[in-house]
């Protein structure tokens, strides 16, 4: 449910990195990078439930949460088939974590492990201290994704209220988009918790329904 728009090229790859496709050009790393809101994280998710609906093992590495966390935790990470490591820019500049990083690099290299990262910057202005990991980072595919413009969002929004078999007429998908926050996560969120109280009293959505939620 990833409305493409601008980004169709860095889906599309994406698509071919996780199956594996065969190809000379498929490298070891899938970098992507854009603003808060870009949609990173539901890509990433989205391509590890992939894997793993194919019972394919695949690992998932939340590193905005590293303080929770050790380099210990990338350890033999190899053994899957993909690794997706999101938010990579919250431990640049720790060595500990850049030396794991890159020996996990060079270990899923060896192994034919693929890994497909996500940060708010390309590698060359993530702030990373060592260069080798840098280098290797920017080796692969290496893509910006575009936040939606705010035609896109209403179509998204449409999207998912279609995919949710919810009717969210066009002047409500415009009022919305004014009156509340526009990044995509709280779009989303809003439509899921319409979603919810729309079910729960069985009707649409007009606008003084929406109302409710301001």
């Amino acid at each position: 449910n990833f409305l493409p728009a601008r980004n169709a090229e860095a889906v599309e790859r994406l698509i071919a990195f996780v199956a594996g496709t065969p190809t000379p050009q498929l490298p070891a790393v899938l970098y992507l990078w854009g603003e808060p809101g870009a949609g990173k994280t539901h890509l990433l998710e989205a391509a590890y439930h992939a894997v793993q609906a194919h019972a394919v093992r695949g690992v998932y590495v939340p590193l905005a949460e590293a303080a929770q966390l050790a380099p210990s935790l990338l350890d033999d990470l190899e053994q899957a088939t993909l690794i997706c490591i999101d938010d990579i820019e919250a431990v640049a500049g720790e060595p500990p974590w850049e030396a794991a990083l890159f020996a996990l690099y060079e270990r899923a290299q060896a192994s034919g492990t693929r890994l497909l990262i996500t940060a708010v910057a390309n590698p060359r202005h993530l702030g990373l201290a060592m260069l080798e990991l840098r280098t290797r980072l920017g080796a692969g595919w290496v893509y910006h994704l575009h936040a939606l413009s705010d035609e896109e969002k209403l179509a998204a929004l449409r999207l998912r209220a279609r995919q949710r078999g919810l009717d969210l007429p066009d002047d409500v998908a415009a009022y919305i988009l004014v009156r509340h926050a526009r990044d995509t996560h709280a779009l989303f969120g809003l439509l899921d918790r319409l979603d919810r109280a729309a079910l729960a009293a069985q009707r649409r959505l007009p606008i003084t329904f929406v109302r409710g939620f301001e």
